[in-house]
């Protein structure tokens, strides 16, 4: 008995003396580690604003890992980067790469028919798998040890945090690129608008325009034409955004040059059809449009609605609506619309609006162009406050989700 305990001693002791052993070696493995790790750390770049300024950390790790190679993929980009730079590596060793989620080694054989021998550890994103980081060596008989593992450990939560604040710094730069051509665009737009309205014999206008987002889709404008006459516009681009303004914008200029060569309401819309059918069809654009034309000499309204919400014009206590008599702008190959007239008479109001004004939706559901006509009073002697009076009215019933444009003229039948 005595014996057998004596040996269970003996084996114990050599045990604990082995595992002293091994304790000695990952402690001396540990503090070599460090002591590459300090003086590599300190000489690594701080800061990668791009993939390409990883470079100088590769070879970095590459000098401290004691390797011949060192490389990166990043896999939403699908870059792979390396020193020396070019390592041809084929798909299938990339494909492998995609699988690694933990430190492990890896060969791959280059086009050049050479073997490479890697240690590859995740490099990780807010917990996220981005990419890999390795070290490599044509060495086949060279053994990663726990100083490399740890090297490339370090340097891959390092490289991650480079990546992170790389994207976000990219990201936020975009955005700001984007709120400065938003802006620009917003500008172009604005100026792009009446800065004042006409004046003219017998008719008197107000309006009021206002995009849903910085820029949209809407626009107006108007032409003083030969003899007295005045034409203006409504035009409604489908969408929102920067697209939406950008062809807004060129299609007011459109109708505004057409407007000066004294063409019909009818032929301005046949024309621009023509000129914007092809890149609206493209794009997947359309857009409304309504011309009106008054003629002090006649004191007749003439106007051509092309998918437009209808004019309104109140005569007497009569409401008359003129509807769109022809498809949006950009639908067909031809437009054929209706000329409309009207002889107007002292006290007509007519009312050109988009339909950001009946499209609002309220808690009865949209407001429609029910309510847009019961927000306009009986008495109007001035069309500049039925203008507020008609917005305030608007932004009271409910949330304002696309751009608005109104255009109101009242005809006095005085010079």
């Amino acid at each position: 008995m005595l014996e057998t305990m004596m040996h269970a001693l003996d084996s114990s002791q050599c045990q604990i003396e082995q595992l002293e052993r091994e304790l000695d070696e990952m402690t001396a493995a540990l503090s070599q580690a460090w002591d590459q790790l300090v003086p590599f750390l300190q000489e690594v770049p701080s800061q990668a604003e791009t993939t390409q300024d990883i470079a100088p950390i590769l070879h970095a790790l590459s000098v401290a890992a004691e390797t011949e190679i060192a490389g990166i993929y990043l896999f939403q980009s699908e870059e792979w980067l390396s020193v020396p730079h070019l390592l041809p590596v084929n798909s299938g060793f990339i494909e492998q790469l995609r699988g690694v989620t933990h430190e492990q080694t890896l060969s791959c054989t280059i086009l050049s028919g050479e073997v490479i021998h890697w240690a590859f550890t995740p490099v990780r994103s807010e917990q996220v798998i981005i990419g890999v980081l390795g070290i490599g060596t044509y060495d086949q008989q060279h053994t990663f040890t726990a100083v490399h593992l740890r090297i490339i450990a370090r340097m891959a939560e390092r490289v991650g945090s480079q990546i992170a604040a790389a994207q976000l710094a990219r990201s936020r730069e975009r955005e700001a690129v984007v709120a400065r051509e938003f802006q620009i665009a917003g500008e172009i737009q604005q100026a792009v608008q009446p800065q004042d309205v006409p004046t003219a014999s017998q008719i008197q206008i107000a309006s009021y325009w206002h995009p849903a987002r910085q820029v949209g889709g809407d626009a107006w404008g108007w032409v003083q034409r030969a003899n007295g006459r005045l034409a203006w516009f409504v035009l409604d681009v489908a969408g929102k955004g920067l697209p939406a303004a950008l062809a807004a914008a060129s299609l007011h200029t459109a109708i505004r040059l057409a407007l000066r060569m004294h063409l019909a309401p009818t032929d301005v819309l046949r024309v621009i059809n023509e000129e914007f059918y092809d890149p609206y069809t493209r794009t997947d654009l359309l857009a409304t449009v309504v011309i009106a034309c008054f003629d002090p000499h006649t004191n007749t309204l003439a106007l051509a609605n092309a998918g437009h919400p209808p004019v309104l014009v109140r005569q007497g206590h009569e409401w008359v609506h003129l509807p769109a008599t022809a498809p949006p702008v950009g639908v067909l190959p031809t437009l054929d619309a209706e000329l409309q007239t009207l002889t107007l008479q002292p006290g007509d109001l007519i009312v050109c609006y988009s339909d950001g004004f009946s499209e609002i939706q309220t808690p009865a559901g949209l407001w429609g162009q029910s309510g847009l006509l019961d927000a306009i009073p009986n008495d109007v002697p001035d069309v500049n406050a039925l203008t507020r009076h008609i917005v305030a009215a608007a932004q009271g019933v409910g949330i304002v989700e696309d751009d608005q444009t109104l255009v109101t003229a009242l005809y006095t039948g005085n010079d």
